[in-house]
């Protein structure tokens, strides 16, 4: 069943992070989520993501959304959104798990990055807020919101080792969001820590 599937996504997640960073990773109750480097890592919405509730806010505040927001896409809209989302503030990204680093603008193609990662376009479910609260990211059939994140593969590699090692790099993200403990709150703006990038760092040959 869902149950099921959503324990079997986050015990093959949670083996991958523990196996290829050998970080312990613990995995939260009531959240189809893991938390490892201080941060949620959540593969699936889960059951408890209050879809509905999302779904009910925006269909009784059709004025309010479009208003602030802009428009959004509906239900009957299904080839509008095939091959992209589309940000809350109307920016449009397509849909790619993984991209080469050679597409970037300004990127050289006889370089190549010291530490191995995975740029992905993803839209989060569930994430932490500058507070600390768990929060439900709003990303539904309605409104949908992507953000571009770049995660660490390793600690280490062939050319960031001994003294240097992969660090994972964080950024703020301000998104749509929805407290599932207060209905009343509707939904609301909120700041988001998200992977950003991930670089090579050393440690200073003057504090040795």
């Amino acid at each position: 069943d869902a149950d099921d599937m959503d324990r079997l996504q986050l015990t093959l997640a949670l083996l991958l992070v523990v196996c290829s960073l050998d970080l312990k990773a613990e995995i939260l109750k009531g959240y189809p989520c893991i938390r490892r480097l201080n941060q949620l890592y959540c593969p699936t919405p889960g059951n408890s993501y209050p879809k509905e509730r999302i779904d009910m806010f925006i269909d009784e505040n059709k004025a309010l959304i479009r208003r602030m927001f802009g428009e959004y896409s509906s239900p009957d809209d299904d080839s509008a959104h095939r091959d992209h989302y589309e940000t809350y503030d109307g920016k449009t990204i397509h849909t790619r798990t993984e991209r080469s680093r050679s597409t970037f603008s300004g990127a050289s193609s006889n370089k190549v990055d010291a530490c191995e990662s995975a740029v992905e376009i993803v839209t989060p479910y569930w994430a932490s807020n500058s507070a600390g609260k768990i929060r439900a990211i709003v990303n539904t059939q309605h409104l949908q919101q992507a953000i571009q994140q770049e995660v660490c593969h390793s600690v280490q590699t062939k050319k960031c080792n001994n003294d240097c090692s992969c660090e994972q790099k964080y950024k703020w993200h301000r998104l749509l969001a929805y407290d599932p403990d207060d209905d009343c709150k509707g939904i609301f703006m909120d700041w988001f820590l998200l992977p950003s990038c991930c670089v090579c760092r050393c440690a200073n040959p003057i504090k040795k």
